[in-house]
């Protein structure tokens, strides 16, 4: 099958994401209203998060309004999310039930927009979509009030606006107020100024092989005068980087001021004491970054297929990579220790699999250089506008998730399902090369498997987990999360 022809123009139906964006919602919601009407809504980790931090929150501000003190809270996040949701809770009082449909609304709308984003034929919107709505790190949250989904929704948001040329306009002001809201929800996402900053330094990038496809590794002639190009003409790129971090520095501001309100990154509450774990950070963030990659790529590996190749024909480039990949696994210590941050998901795995002297995981030594390997391979697809975009993604949310203690896999994945299925839509339409029956099924049937696993991990989790348990402290704002269900 030949691809779509380099430098063409994806043709797709007029509103050609609408049916793929219902069936997802519907599938969303056939499951998540079952659970939020059922004793279910009480049990589970999400739960746990839900009635110790979120709601309690909810409920506080609500109290408070229309001026809550949000100089210390029960959630170790900034409070849009909460004071969003508070507001509905004032203005219509809501039982708890409903309180966690209207949640569900950012869900719904990160859903939505990632069809809309992939811009390729119906079912392949679908099928790219599906592992993200299946996976238990963005149903849940959909089920529970957490803000997590509220999060990705601004990081998509950020994302497709970065992608989009030229940074200038609308959708430049749009971005600051999508990136203001971002960290004002989720602190930790000011990393995704980096998209727009480097967006604005790339222009419209337009050396010819941009406008031809992808760079051809196999010719390192190419490679680095496109590499070149990027430093080229500073007085024109500074002139369009200024602009974007002015609109920029709204959201610094915030998280600047929460800071300081705080007396730290999060709130005072969460800087001492049992919930004191959001101190330093964790030199084993890349790795794993990389591993839970790593773990996805079996399922991707149709859309990373035409790279892998292309990669085989620099093979200098790919030992780079993978030395580098298993560097950044052997020099930290990468074993399990639940007391630094490192445990749940993948980290269950290396807890029981062999760990080299004490210091080193077999099973982040695996999968790291296969997660490096197969980033490499899309990205080797991808036009050099895009390609470093994502790439300026991946760093900044590495790097921005690394001063970070907590490695935990619901950081994590959701991230790295968006990208992926990104990546993957757009590697399909720009590699103009022929591909092999087998690997054309496979691009339809291994995300498909993959959501098909998360989907029973995800059912799994619900149908056995404990009723939640409550750290309820004589705080009548903690204590109001747990009356009984309306």
């Amino acid at each position: 099958m030949q691809e779509r022809p380099p430098g063409t123009q994806r043709k797709l139906p007029r509103h050609g994401w609408l049916l793929p964006a219902l069936v997802l919602l519907v599938v969303f919601y056939a499951f998540a209203l079952p659970i939020v009407f059922s004793g279910n809504a009480i049990e589970g980790r999400a739960a746990a998060d839900q009635l110790n931090y979120h709601e309690p929150v909810i409920h506080l501000f609500a109290d408070q309004w229309p001026r809550p003190d949000l100089s210390n809270y029960f959630s170790a996040t900034t409070p849009l999310y909460h004071l969003l949701l508070a507001h509905i809770e004032v203005n219509y009082e809501p039982s708890r039930r409903w309180l966690m449909v209207m949640g569900s609304v950012f869900t719904a709308g990160l859903l939505v927009l990632l069809v809309v984003s992939l811009r390729v034929e119906p079912k392949r919107a679908l099928v790219l979509s599906l592992p993200v709505l299946c996976s238990m790190y963005v149903f849940f949250p959909g089920v529970w009030l957490l803000p997590d989904n509220a999060g990705w929704l601004g990081v998509l948001g950020i994302l497709v606006l970065a992608l989009r040329r030229p940074m200038r306009g609308w959708p430049l002001l749009l971005a600051g107020q999508v990136l203001l809201a971002l960290v004002l929800v989720r602190q930790i996402h000011l990393w995704a100024a980096a998209m727009l900053w480097t967006a604005a330094w790339l222009g419209s990038y337009s050396p010819e092989s941009d406008d031809e496809g992808a760079v051809d590794l196999s010719r390192p002639v190419e490679a680095g005068r496109l590499i070149a190009a990027l430093f080229m003409d500073w007085p024109m790129r500074i002139r369009r980087v200024v602009p974007v971090v002015l609109v920029t520095l709204p959201a610094f501001a915030a998280v600047g001021y929460f800071v300081w309100l705080w007396g730290g990154v999060v709130v005072p509450r969460y800087q001492a004491g049992d919930h004191g774990g959001y101190h330093g950070w964790n030199p084993a963030t890349a790795a794993f970054h990389l591993s839970i990659v790593g773990s996805f790529v079996p399922f991707f590996f149709g859309y990373m297929w035409p790279g892998v190749r292309r990669l085989l024909r620099c093979p200098g480039l790919l030992v780079g990579i993978v030395v580098a990949a298993a560097l950044l696994t052997v020099v930290p210590e990468t074993s399990y220790a639940a007391e630094v941050g490192r445990k749940s998901g993948l980290w269950n795995l290396v807890k029981v699999a062999p760990v080299i002297g004490g210091h080193t995981s077999v099973v982040l030594l695996v999968l790291a250089p296969v997660g490096a390997v197969g980033i490499a391979s899309l990205l080797a697809q991808l036009r050099a506008r895009s390609g470093w975009i994502y790439l300026s993604a991946l760093v900044a949310f590495v790097a921005a998730q690394t001063m970070s203690p907590q490695l935990w896999q619901r950081y994590h994945e959701p991230f790295i399902l968006i990208l992926l299925a990104m990546m993957s839509a757009e590697a399909v339409g720009g590699a103009g090369v022929q591909v092999s029956r087998p690997v054309r099924v496979w691009r339809w049937v291994g995300p498909m498997v993959l959501a098909v696993i998360f989907a029973g991990v995800s059912a799994r989790t619900v149908l056995t987990d404990r009723a939640a348990v409550s750290l309820d402290t004589g705080d009548f704002e903690r204590s109001r999360a747990y009356e009984p269900l309306e």
